[in-house]
């Protein structure tokens, strides 16, 4: 979840750059000592006005950009509001798996409605021609409504800050009472969403659900650091009590089999988790191997060059190619197959396109990159 996402954070996270201050302050000069008065305490964070259990706040945006405009929630209906931004990476990961939730559930009455907020920090003229041509070009890959909140930002002052939401995506769950049943992240709804239709949820134990089922997948992944054969039993039995949240662990298990070094079934299914990004349009899930290859902190031992390329390659086929970013990743994908002049074109095109305030830091980076390429293929 994201406060706000940006290109330079990217650049700056996978560089392990960091800023801080040198040097601590001066001490002052020593002073007799006085009494002083204690330090006054933080301010209480406001309790949120808005809460699972109670009524769905008016619904009221600027303008809808896709689907049936709508002003409340019809009784007997599921509605989901999800709020989301144009820069926010994890909100772009989640457009595909809302379409597919909007597809499932349609029929049963769900409407999934997508919310722009924060899109700028001043907004213009072009702020909302920016979300629109955003949605214009995802086509089904948001294949729900979409509104713009707008200059006035009432969806945010009355649903997110009232609900103390500082982070997005972030999707509430009104249910076919027109009372709110969860609230949380997206990608965690499938069950909240299950039991809704069901008559099941129960707002008070129904979070305890989500969490054993959130736990049950975490400690099956730790079992492939066992071996292959303990994980899998692992995962198959959490896959068969909690067959709903299963759907959204892919991602999870391919990390978990390269983290225990089970490369051959890791590539199996990573190839498989590519595929399945390029059918649905999802350049985020492309990315979520290709990072999980480059990661600076947990690189396998044994990386799959061939698929990082294919993951790095479906991330720009599916990508603004005006964007320096995907020229990056390109970059970082040929560096790593020891393509060095397929690498250099990249990094040329991604420096042509950074924007000049933050092109000596992409250039510095690409230039570490390179070095650290050339070191692991050539040792000595």
């Amino acid at each position: 979840m994201l406060t706000r996402f940006s290109a330079v954070a990217i650049l700056a996270a996978c560089a392990s750059a960091s800023l801080a201050q040198d040097k601590a302050p001066a001490p002052a000069p020593a002073q007799p000592a006085t009494p002083t008065a204690p330090a006054a305490a933080p301010a209480p964070k406001p309790e949120p006005t808005l809460k699972v259990g109670m009524a769905a706040p008016e619904f009221k945006v600027e303008k809808f950009i896709k689907g049936t405009p709508f002003t409340g929630f019809e009784k007997g209906k599921v509605y989901v509001v999800e709020f989301w931004a144009t820069w926010c990476g994890p909100c772009i990961a989640s457009m595909p798996h809302l379409s597919e939730l909007q597809h499932e559930y349609g029929p049963k009455g769900l409407t999934i409605c997508g919310v722009n907020i924060w899109e700028d920090k001043e907004y213009n003229a072009d702020t909302f021609t920016k979300a629109s041509k955003f949605v214009e070009k995802k086509g089904d890959g948001m294949g729900y409504t979409v509104a713009y909140d707008g200059t006035s930002k009432f969806m945010d002052e009355n649903w997110m800050k009232a609900a103390g939401r500082n982070g997005i995506p972030s999707a509430f769950v009104i249910d076919q009472t027109g009372t709110i049943a969860w609230i949380g992240h997206p990608m965690r709804m499938d069950m909240v969403l299950d039991e809704v239709f069901k008559g099941t949820w129960d707002i008070t134990t129904g979070p305890a659900k989500i969490e054993s089922a959130t736990k049950a997948f975490t400690d099956a992944a730790a079992k492939y650091k066992d071996s292959l054969e303990t994980g899998d039993t692992a995962w198959s039995a959490a896959m068969k009590q909690y067959p709903i949240m299963g759907r959204t662990q892919n991602s999870a298990q391919f990390r978990a089999l390269l983290g225990g070094k089970h490369y051959t079934q890791a590539y199996a299914l990573g190839n498989q988790l590519v595929e399945n990004a390029r059918k649905a349009r999802n350049a985020m899930g492309a990315m979520e191997v290709f990072n999980a290859l480059e990661s600076p902190r947990e690189k396998p031992e044994v990386v799959d060059t061939a698929l990082l390329l294919k993951a790095a390659q479906v991330n720009f086929d599916l990508s603004d190619p005006a964007e320096y970013g995907t020229h990056v990743t390109m970059a970082r994908a040929y560096f790593a197959a020891g393509d060095f002049d397929k690498a250099h074109a990249a990094s040329q095109k991604a420096l042509e396109l950074a924007p000049a305030d933050i092109r000596p830091r992409v250039e510095d980076w690409l230039k570490q990159i390179e070095e650290k390429a050339k070191t692991q293929k050539d040792p000595g």
